[in-house]
């Protein structure tokens, strides 16, 4: 029997890679306890893809809209045989010679804020899809 994972661990697209349209959007992790990202490679990595993570808390004007992001200063941790672990600038780094079709997860040692978004620092990262994780719905 299948159970359905979903109605406590939901995925949020964070990062579309090659898409027409890359979304780079903010991820609300307060009604969670849990987080955390997975790392889609699509097509093998022939350049680095380097992302980092940014956080924010509510906006001033309405607490359901991020308000200023800044860098997340804690370092990640890459949870695989062949990924990267980021510095202290929260880099996650999917190195070259990674083939499609791996998957990489990382998490943050602790909530940075209340809202969360992957963004592209450099490399093959339109290569790459990242979903923001949430688990355990509060």
């Amino acid at each position: 029997m299948n159970i359905n994972v979903a109605s406590q661990n939901q995925g949020v697209l964070a990062w579309a890679g090659a898409s027409a349209s890359p979304l780079n959007g903010a991820v609300d992790i307060r009604h969670h306890n849990h987080f955390a990202f997975t790392f889609h490679v699509m097509a093998d990595i022939a350049v680095e893809a380097v992302f980092k993570i940014q956080a924010a808390p509510p906006s001033d004007a309405d607490p359901c809209l991020p308000g200023a992001f800044h860098d997340v200063p804690e370092v990640l941790s890459c949870m695989s045989t062949w990924g990267a672990v980021g510095d202290d600038e929260s880099k996650i780094a999917i190195p070259v010679g990674t083939k499609a079709g791996s998957i990489c997860t990382a998490t943050l040692p602790c909530r940075p804020d209340a809202f969360v978004k992957v963004v592209v620092v450099s490399g093959d990262t339109g290569k790459v899809e990242a979903v923001v994780v949430l688990g355990g719905p509060r």
